[in-house]
């Protein structure tokens, strides 16, 4: 029974990660699948322990990867341990979780699991489970872009696609939450599809297997994702490169690949393939071409007068390229590392370090007011979060399995001995590489950072690059093997812990479904419901200062509201815990931007039923300045308050600095022109 559960589990974590979504949370898609892998995480490892004390044997084989991925996890604690926000580099960024130490831990559990657990005869099934999601996740984004959004249908039951914010049919995300994750996915996913194609046996395999290939890079296609497209490339480039023949005689004997006895068709398959995708690209054009042949047969458009708003300039209007953007994050990701150059700012953290040393020239972008809380590429983001230990053992870890994989290729001898799944292992770093390309522009999410771990697992035990690790039998024959009772009880409590560790994961879920229709009631001007539901919320999980953050805004703004009916005792005591809320929150988050906006909004809600609460605000703003002084919206917001409070000169002389960040800042010229008219004589 216990050998059957973990390879399952696998299966269906292949098979769910990239579909579970709900609409109840604060984050729909990462958050979710994150709890859905630290679910099966639990399960898994659980059984695994369970095993061991059944066989009565320590289960755990060596891999190739076993030392690079400890260092890397050592290097993670570190920076865990210097980060300046330690709560966030434990769990991670609060909307995703994925990255943070907890999560880290997750994936290489899964994959030290994997690699004990698992033989070659199951790795044609995981993906079998892997392209069944694949493949739903495909045709869920074909329709979208058909004008037909599946999560519309869930969501409101409207055959459309204007459930979403994004336009969805320009570049659909299906299940995964936005077009990069979703091309990046299904990147990683054609490379074991086209060695499914390259290895069958029977006519129905290879129209199935070439259909599937179709569907993936048709909805591939359909994200219009430079970053991918790129990594997809590179990835064939690759594949194509290491399963070509070469020969060094005539000598059959002499052949580097003598162990594939139809050449010729693989050949011909990838071939056939390739014109595939190019005819798709053709029709329904790429992330990397303007072309699209479909267009050619589209109703011409009506000409139409057009005039851009007086109050948006060219830049805002026209969006910033996204390359341009990414240099200057990618600048500002270097300047967190050199402030930082040992242990980094602490995982996760670039949301907040970020700001200190965010370049000027971002508020020139279309995307000034947007938080980052990645640098948009993975590599510069561990460098800054993580600083040169972290970078450098990320680097091991890609590293040692690259080599290990060209030196297993180009070795003539181990492909004969694996025939056919040497062919596998190309696929599969071939998907590698894809990954590598495609995280110079972009960062991993939870399905994509779960293939990083297993698809090096996966090549481990398709090449039987395992060992078992020997360990004395002593340990496990002592004591709780001393009497049936105690090999019972410490079976009881696994199971227990099982089942305790499963319910705090479903209490984090359920708590920010709360935390989510609490904010949801605020946003409504609800200020008692959002008051009720963070305090619900927080109750259940008091270690979480986002919700504490939040909790005070709503308890300021319910406190408002109770004072404009009449009730001032409630309005006291509700005014009393927003103010010792967030003074807890800031004091025991002193790098965190975020945290400082909160405190700030709540201050200013309170100085409507108590002026004294101005110098509050403008206390936290100045403070948030410290660690923002580049943000021009902090001095616009100081100079609206400072104006409200009647120190003129001083609002004029913020507006100026505002306006020096940001020279097109509309709002804060309109309003230096409007301070400056009502201060002359």
């Amino acid at each position: 029974m216990l050998e059957r559960i973990i390879p399952y589990c696998f299966y269906v974590l292949f098979f769910l990660t990239p579909l579970f979504w709900t609409s109840k949370n604060y984050e729909l898609f990462e958050f979710n699948k994150m709890l859905l892998v630290y679910s099966f995480t639990v399960i898994i490892v659980g059984v695994w322990i369970l095993k061991m004390i059944q066989q009565k044997s320590f289960i755990f084989k060596r891999t190739p990867l076993d030392l690079p991925l400890l260092l890397f996890l050592l290097a993670n604690i570190l920076a865990t341990i210097f980060s300046i926000d330690k709560h966030v580099s434990i769990w991670g960024y609060y909307s995703r979780l994925n990255g943070g130490l907890i999560s880290i831990i997750s994936y290489l559990l899964l994959y030290w699991a994997y690699c004990s657990n698992f033989d070659g005869k199951n790795i044609k099934k995981l993906f079998y489970f892997a392209f069944a999601s694949g493949t739903i996740i495909s045709l869920w984004g074909i329709l979208e872009h058909f004008g037909v959004s599946p999560s519309c249908i869930i969501l409101r039951g409207e055959l459309n696609a204007s459930c979403w914010v994004q336009d969805v049919q320009a570049r659909v995300f299906a299940t995964l939450g936005q077009p990069n994750w979703m091309a990046g996915y299904l990147a990683m996913l054609i490379f074991p599809a086209l060695y499914f194609l390259l290895t069958a046996k029977t006519k129905v395999q290879q129209v199935s297997s070439y259909l599937l290939l179709v569907t993936f890079y048709l909805a591939f296609t359909f994200t219009y994702s430079r970053g991918p497209t790129l990594g997809l490339i590179g990835g064939f480039i690759v594949f194509i490169l290491l399963s070509s023949p070469r020969r060094r005689g005539s000598n059959s004997e002499s052949s580097y690949f003598n162990w594939i006895p139809a050449f010729a068709g693989m050949t011909k398959g990838i071939i056939v393939i390739l014109l595939s995708f190019l005819a798709i690209n053709l029709l329904f054009g790429s992330a990397l071409t303007n072309f699209k042949l479909v267009s050619q047969f589209a109703a011409p458009t009506r000409p139409t007068i057009s005039l851009p708003p007086s109050s948006v300039t060219q830049l805002e209007q026209g969006g910033t390229e996204s390359g341009q953007i990414r240099f200057i994050v990618w600048r500002g990701a270097l300047d967190i590392f050199r402030h930082y150059p040992i242990f980094g700012s602490g995982l996760e953290t670039f949301a907040y370090a970020y700001y200190q040393f965010r370049p000027v020239e971002h508020n020139l972008t279309s995307e000034w007011d947007f938080l980052y809380n990645k640098a948009h590429n993975e590599y510069l983001n561990y460098l800054a979060t993580t600083g040169l230990i972290g970078f450098l053992t990320y680097m091991g870890v890609i590293g040692t399995f690259v080599i290990w994989c060209v030196k297993g290729i180009m070795n003539k001898e181990l492909r004969i001995k694996l025939n056919s799944s040497f062919l596998i292992l190309t696929a599969l770093f071939a998907s590698y590489i894809s990954y590598l390309i495609y995280n110079f522009f972009l960062f991993s999410v939870v399905i994509i950072a779960l293939f990083f771990y297993i698809f090096p697992a996966i090549a481990f035990v398709a090449t039987d690059s395992t060992k078992q690790l020997k360990f004395p039998k002593k340990l496990f024959t002592s004591f709780i093997y001393r009497r049936p009772a105690y090999t019972k009880a410490t079976q009881v409590i696994i199971v227990v812990s099982i089942f305790y560790l499963l319910f705090s994961i479903f209490q984090l879920w359920y708590t920010d479904t709360l935390f989510a229709q609490g904010q949801r009631a605020s946003d409504a001007g609800n200020p008692g419901r959002a008051y009720n539901l963070l305090t619900t919320a927080h109750e259940i999980r008091g270690d979480e200062p986002f919700y504490q953050s939040e909790l005070s805004l709503a308890a300021a703004s319910a406190a408002v509201a109770l004072a404009e009916i009449g009730d001032a005792s409630s309005s006291a005591t509700l005014k009393n815990e927003a103010i010792s809320t967030i003074e807890h929150v800031l004091k025991n988050n002193p790098n965190n931007v975020s945290y400082m906006r909160a405190g700030i909004r709540t201050y200013f809600e309170l100085s409507s039923i108590d002026e004294s609460f101005i110098d509050d605000t403008l206390t936290v703003i100045d403070q948030a300045i410290q660690l923002a002084p580049t943000d021009p919206k902090l001095y616009y917001n100081k100079a609206l308050i400072l104006q409200l409070n009647g120190k003129d000169a001083e609002a004029i002389e913020t507006l100026q600095k505002a306006i020096e960040l940001k020279p097109n800042y509309v709002q804060a010229i309109d309003q230096l022109n409007e301070a400056t008219a009502s201060a002359r004589p």
